[in-house]
């Protein structure tokens, strides 16, 4: 099984384990019961809040009856959960970056602001200012490096697949200035030629639409265990929805969101048009 980093790896535990609890008819009670402990500590453990011993692994994979392979990776992940993170930003954003660095494609909405994976390193510079102009330039140095550093899982062998929808807003706000903002809309028009890349842009004139008010990530991941993840944002946290009908939800608002969008093959000209009023 491939190394995963601790903050992703309890949140494929927990989905696991739920997963296994449910198909195995047990409740939460009766997971409680096996491991002494409170039915609190069960949701915990299966929302990715919490870690769990080797030893009450061990009693859950007997009590859910997992097969010798499943058994195998539960026991993997409630290794490298229990493990210390040395991730470079703030404890409640981990979990999120370390879903993104073992998602095999994701599919992202933005009203206002461009996608961390593809900005360039001036426009994660001035965004990160903005949102806390008490930050020293060491903080937001080592922000930025953090972020540069994931736009690497765009390319290489096993490229991320990225399916994007950004709101016109987004792209016409001049965060950093106008020659900012020309040379990220200029890397974005090179992102959207990479063949794992649909970039697709929604317009002013597309009027009223299906996530007005929201944005949301859909990460899907492979390994080490099969999950669907929707991550949603705010100011000072980020959430996790891993309901299934929810998921469907957000899955059918993004299909709703591309269909409202102009077409993959127009962005180009679109983006050399605003790169143009900008000048």
């Amino acid at each position: 099984m491939p190394a995963t980093n601790p903050p992703v790896a309890r949140l494929q535990l927990g989905q696991l384990l739920r997963r296994l609890r449910e198909e195995s008819g047990k409740t939460q009670d009766a997971a409680a019961k096996i491991l002494e402990c409170q039915k609190p500590r069960i949701s915990k453990i299966e929302t990715g809040k919490a870690t769990i011993s080797a030893g009450d692994v061990r009693l859950l994979i007997e009590l859910y009856g997992a097969d010798e392979t499943t058994g195998a990776t539960v026991t993997e992940l409630a290794r490298e959960a229990r493990k210390r993170t040395t991730a470079r930003i703030p404890d409640w954003a981990q979990r999120y970056v370390a879903l993104e660095s073992i998602a095999s494609s994701i599919q992202v909405y933005e009203p206002e602001l461009i996608p961390g994976l593809i900005q360039t390193e001036n426009y994660t510079r001035a965004i990160t200012q903005a949102a806390d102009p008490e930050r020293s330039g060491e903080e937001v140095d080592r922000l930025v490096a953090a972020r540069t550093e994931r736009k690497s899982l765009l390319r290489g062998k096993s490229p991320l697949h990225l399916s994007a929808v950004l709101n016109e807003a987004a792209l016409r706000r001049t965060v950093g200035g106008a020659e900012v903002m020309i040379e990220q809309l200029r890397h974005l028009r090179e992102i959207a030629e990479l063949p794992n890349v649909t970039l697709q842009l929604l317009p002013f004139t597309a009027g009223a639409h299906v996530a007005m008010g929201s944005s949301f990530y859909i990460l899907e991941i492979q390994r080490p265990a099969k999950a669907t993840v929707v991550y949603l944002e705010s100011l000072t946290s980020g959430d996790y929805v891993d309901n299934a009908a929810q998921i469907e939800r957000y899955a059918l608002a993004f299909q709703q969101l591309q269909v409202s969008s102009s077409k993959e093959t127009e962005t180009a000209t679109t983006l050399e048009r605003m790169i143009k009023d900008l000048r």
